[in-house]
């Protein structure tokens, strides 16, 4: 089926399917339905037939595909990861020649390329698609991923706050991507991972700061007003999600301060991806220091990077005649009564006044200390304790949670739902009376062989100071005496 995906050949008039006569163009239409492209590899695989009617509409098929999988985002999609990115270093933003020296030597510095590029190398929007290679085809479908859980996200956040998908209409959705796509374009060209030596260095080399900043204001300037504002506001809701990785939450409340302010566009450059990532992996910061050298994320006031979308896009603003245009969520969302309004009380205690949790927001910062919810004199146990710990940090918080719900939850929570929006009391009620069974369930999956349970269970208070009856017996479960 390899070869099907790479050539193309005459079509087939009709095809028999179960005794019927279907004409090849509804066997075509039925493939340009496809949502995305395993759909697509799927069908072409059910028989040779279908197979020899993909091969003679090979490119308009795939193309059809990728816009049932992208939507009207397509172009910006495509010019994405099709964007001719050369090798950058601080000596990048010179006079446009290309491979002027390489320097491979071994004295200090060595391995360091000095290419020159045109600032920057263009590749309009406008320009036709074409046929979509098996790179780029896996490139869009990653993409896409990560842009659909970033549009989620921004959903929950100023839309509607108890759906854990996105709600946005289909304009709201297609403004918010193309904008999301354009950003990690221009993520992927500016982006410079660069340590701060570098940075001084490009300030002593008369205009070469000057030159990147105005290559990014030329290339947002391709833009109408309308879309730069797009790419603002999606820009700030970017912001939010990296101050939630750097302070705790999008004010910088809550958490003592880890970085600097400013900071957030030193992180803003390294791209979409990068910042979902670090955002969905327990918000570790962890995941911006390997994306950029280590001193980046200890200093502030970043020439290269401060203003890194806000400042060219003000820039061409400030020249407008009309000036600047709207910056807000009316920009990407239709209209900001759409927002839904969140339950004001608990579902189960009827609380006010406090923060409420369901399914929707659990990935964000979920107030849940497992450690402390382990039933009995469990967390005291030298031998349970220490597996237990390790097991509940394998996995994020709302993981657990949501296993919870789906796998062993109680009769007398049975009517909890995950759309409930409960208090942090009524969300450890619920969490710490299922601990046991979820990690017995869990430890058994691994190849855990309970050894007899202690009739005291997790009250038992031997398991505390004897590591010979911890270890001979379970104490994962209810006592029995």
């Amino acid at each position: 089926m390899t070869s099907a995906f790479l050539t193309s050949v005459a079509a087939p008039s009709n095809a028999l399917i179960a005794g019927v006569h279907v004409p090849a163009d509804v066997l075509g239409h039925i493939l340009c339905s496809c949502p995305d492209f395993a759909t697509l590899g799927a069908a072409v695989g059910v028989c040779s037939m279908w197979q020899r009617v993909f091969e003679a509409h090979f490119s308009s098929t795939v193309l059809a595909v990728a816009w049932n999988m992208l939507g009207p985002a397509l172009p910006q999609a495509v010019r994405f990861v099709r964007y001719p990115y050369a090798e950058k270093t601080p000596n990048d933003w010179g006079d446009g020649e290309e491979d002027v020296t390489d320097d491979d030597s071994d004295t200090e510095g060595a391995g360091t390329s000095k290419k020159k590029i045109k600032t920057p190398p263009t590749l309009p929007e406008t320009d036709a698609i074409g046929e979509l290679t098996v790179a780029e085809r896996i490139q869009l479908r990653k993409n896409a991923a990560t842009v659909e859980k970033l549009e989620a996200l921004f959903s929950i956040r100023h839309k509607t706050r108890t759906s854990k998908t996105s709600t946005l209409t289909a304009a709201e959705s297609h403004r918010f991507t193309r904008a999301m796509y354009r950003i990690m374009l221009y993520c992927a060209l500016f982006y410079l991972p660069l340590d701060l030596d570098d940075i001084d260095s490009m300030e002593d080399e008369p205009g070469v700061l000057d030159k990147i900043k105005h290559a990014r204001k030329a290339m947002l300037a391709e833009y109408p007003l309308a879309h730069q504002a797009e790419v603002f506001a999606v820009v700030a809701f970017l912001h939010e999600l990296i101050a939630e990785v750097l302070y705790g939450d999008s004010d910088g409340a809550g958490r003592t301060f880890i970085l600097a302010p400013s900071l957030k566009d030193v992180c803003l450059a390294t791209g979409p991806a990068v910042i979902l990532r670090a955002h969905t992996n327990a918000r570790l910061v962890a995941v911006f220091e390997e994306a950029l050298e280590p001193e980046m994320l200890n200093s502030d006031g970043n020439p290269l990077y401060g203003g890194f979308v806000s400042e060219p896009l003000e820039s061409i603003w400030a020249a407008q005649q009309g000036g600047p245009p709207e910056t807000g969520l009316g920009v990407i969302l239709d209209s900001m009564q759409s927002v839904s309004v969140a339950p004001d009380k608990c579902a189960q205690c009827n609380l006010k006044g406090v923060k409420l949790w369901n399914e929707a927001n659990w990935p964000s910062l979920i107030p849940v200390d497992f450690w402390a919810l382990l039933p009995g004199k469990l967390n005291k146990n030298p031998i349970e304790g220490k597996a237990l710990v390790q097991l509940l940090m394998a996995q994020p918080a709302d993981i657990v949670v949501s296993q919870i719900y789906d796998e062993v939850l109680l009769p007398e929570f049975a009517a909890w739902g995950k759309d409930e929006s409960l208090c942090g009391g009524c969300l450890e009620k619920l969490v710490g009376a299922h601990l046991c069974a979820w990690a017995w369930k869990r430890r058994v999956e691994a190849g855990w062989k309970p050894p007899p349970k202690c009739w005291y269970g997790y009250s038992c208070n031997t398991q505390m100071h004897r590591r010979t009856h911890a270890k001979d017996k379970t104490h994962l479960c209810a006592p029995t005496r």
